[in-house]
């Protein structure tokens, strides 16, 4: 019955094998692009969604940060009280927000991967017509039948070839935070973030992070640590 599946011998059977396959392509190839970039936005607009200013001294903040940080499964890299600089690093196999598009070779990496679509398609279209054309249960090729009329196949059955990504797609992402003390009382947080995309040892995209809602979850961060400080936490 197995073997029916793998190899049907009528012409229905056939379309429906061949209309599976094709389907499969066109899914694997929407699982394996990378995720669409985003445009970067004007500086003016980008300063005002990395900054915020918070009514406490520069040192308590400085903390608030670095717990938000460890909050959101940041390692601290390097920290400079004097200078008020954290950097902070996270590898992760889930996306946490798409890659703004900092030069051309991404934008030729999203056109590249829509000009891929019609050919798969094309290649699918022609697995079809060449299982309609040719007998797959035919004495010929890589099978045999022996003595009872049962098919034997000759090898290994599949290709061990690379047919496309076979590893995870790794996101690293880093964080930089400049902190200026404005007063004795207030302080102002700018947060730059960047990130890469990595599948197979080979990096697929790269680029800064400018998605408001990156930027909302830190501050919302930074205010539940001084919050969780001044209850003693």
């Amino acid at each position: 019955m197995f073997h029916r599946l793998l190899y049907p011998s009528t012409l229905k059977g056939k379309i429906l094998h061949s209309s599976l396959i094709l389907y499969l392509c066109t899914s694997l190839i929407g699982c394996a692009s990378p995720q669409k970039p985003t445009v970067k936005p004007p500086t003016a607009v980008a300063r005002a969604m990395e900054t915020r200013s918070f009514s406490k001294d520069m040192k308590t903040v400085l903390k608030a940060s670095i717990n938000a940080l460890q909050d959101m499964d940041y390692t601290i890299d390097v920290l400079n009280s004097d200078i008020g600089l954290i950097t902070a690093s996270r590898t992760t196999e889930k996306g946490q927000a798409p890659l703004s598009v900092d030069n051309p070779a991404n934008n030729n990496q999203v056109s590249g991967l829509g000009a891929l679509i019609p050919i798969v398609f094309i290649a699918g279209a022609a697995i079809i017509l060449f299982n309609l054309i040719f007998d797959n249960d035919d004495d010929s090729g890589d099978k045999r039948r022996d003595r009872d009329g049962h098919t034997i196949h000759l090898g290994s059955g599949g290709s061990n070839g690379d047919s496309g990504p076979v590893g995870p797609r790794i996101f690293r992402y880093k964080v930089t935070i400049n902190l200026n003390d404005i007063n004795d009382a207030n302080t102002k947080i700018r947060v730059s973030a960047s990130g890469e995309i990595e599948q197979d040892g080979k990096i697929l995209s790269t680029g800064g992070i400018h998605e408001p809602e990156f930027f909302r979850q830190f501050f919302a961060n930074v205010n539940k640590a001084l919050f969780l400080e001044d209850q003693g936490q």
